[in-house]
Parts: structure tokens; sequence; C-alpha cells
């Protein structure tokens, strides 16, 4: 099947580069050389001290909380954000990251849902989140530029931990903050050609859900938490 779609391709592409009077190419005979390098060089030049003021600004914008805490101070600071949110029923990962981080207290609190591994789990997992008041996860990193944390999808976490409670959190290491995307899908990129695990998904969120689609009336929460707060450990 693979090979006859090929071969119908090939077919095809031939046939339109004859009606144009148009010599085929491949990429990989000719690579296309770029005028610049903006895509690594942009924002590259900042300390992380201002690469965090950039964050700031852009959380503004995006109408998402920006914490910044320290290592000893992190339970406290969670602690203190699941208070403003109304506390009630939780959703965490099943992610070793919360006792590494002195978080374990946290797993073990009434009403809290840890995310069960397998596949048929799935369903308990999604009713779960959905009737969650607050889902907490770890970030792979945070994009200074556009204020977007990154997130996998793995068997500890699916993507309804992020997206369906009505609260979210987002601990995130100042060492994983990036000027943008870019380095972010350079590192996967690295990862992969190494032969590396990755996640199943790759998710990149930018605060709470936005839509200005009607009558340019910002509607939040429209398809994801009302509220996201990203927590950055300064000394991590």
């Amino acid at each position: 099947m693979t090979s006859t779609t090929n071969e119908n391709r090939e077919n095809f592409l031939d046939h339109l580069a004859g009606c144009l009077k148009y010599e085929r190419h491949s990429l990989k005979d000719s690579a296309v050389p770029f005028m610049n390098d903006l895509p690594h060089e942009t924002l590259n030049d900042l300390t992380q001290d201002e690469l965090l003021e950039v964050l700031k600004k852009q959380c503004a914008a995006l109408h998402c909380q920006l914490l910044t805490t320290s290592l000893a101070d992190l339970p406290a600071t969670l602690a203190t954000q699941i208070q403003e949110y109304g506390e009630g029923s939780m959703i965490l990962p099943d992610d070793p990251r919360f006792e590494e981080y002195g978080l374990a207290d946290f797993t073990h609190r009434p009403n809290t849902y840890i995310w069960q591994k397998g596949a048929d789990k799935r369903q308990a997992n999604i009713f779960e989140a959905q009737r969650s008041n607050i889902g907490i996860a770890f970030a792979e990193y945070v994009l200074a530029e556009s204020g977007t944390v990154a997130l996998e999808s793995s068997a500890g976490q699916g993507r309804s931990l992020h997206f369906l409670p009505t609260n979210y959190i987002a601990i995130v290491p100042i060492s994983k903050m990036v000027p943008r995307i870019t380095q972010a899908t350079d590192h996967y990129a690295a990862k992969i050609k190494a032969g590396e695990a990755t996640g199943s998904a790759l998710n990149f969120i930018s605060g709470p859900s936005n839509s200005g689609d009607i009558e340019m009336v910002l509607v939040e929460g429209v398809h994801g938490p009302l509220h996201v707060t990203y927590v950055v450990v300064e000394d991590c």
C-alpha cells in the first residue's frame, strides 16, 4: 500500500513538473540557505533575570499569573495558591519530581487523585480531571517570549490533566526557562536523534484558554482552565 502510494505521488509530481517545464529537485540534495538565524538569535543574549522579566510581561498580557519562589519556599507557595483557588478536588500526575522537590505531602492531601497508569484507566483519569478544581504538574520548559509552558504526555500524565481542571498550576525550574520555542524543540530533536525516549505528545500551553472570535470580545475558559498559574522556582 505504501509503495503504491509513493509511486502514485512520484508519477503525479513528475507529470506536474513536465507540464510546468520545471526540473524537479530535492531539498536533501540542495538545502535552502537561510538569510539569518533569527529563530536562535532572538532573545538569546538575555540573562535568566532578563528573560524572567520578558516572561512576566507576557504572562500579564495572557492573563496568566506568574509566581516566583525558592525551592525551600515552594511547598508554602503552592499551598497558598491552592487556597486561593478554593482548594477542593485536585489531580496530580504520577511524577517522582513531587517527592524530589519536597512536595510529597501534596500527593496525600484529602480529595486528591493521582493519575493512574494503563489504558484501562483512561476513562477514570478523564473523569477525575474533569471534576477536579485544580490540576498541578511540572512543566518541561517555559518559553519567555510567548509565556508558554511545554508539557509532555506520558503514562504518568495525559493531556486531560492539563486541559480539564478548572484551575491549573504549572511548576517549572528557572533552569528550564528558555527564550522561545526554538530552544525547546531543538532539545527534543536532539533527544529523538540520540534515540532517547520522549513523551507520546508535547503540549504547548499559553495561559488560560482565551477566545476573541465573537465580536472581538475576550472570553476566557472556553476550552480549558479558567485560571492558570506558573510557579517559577528560582534556584533550580
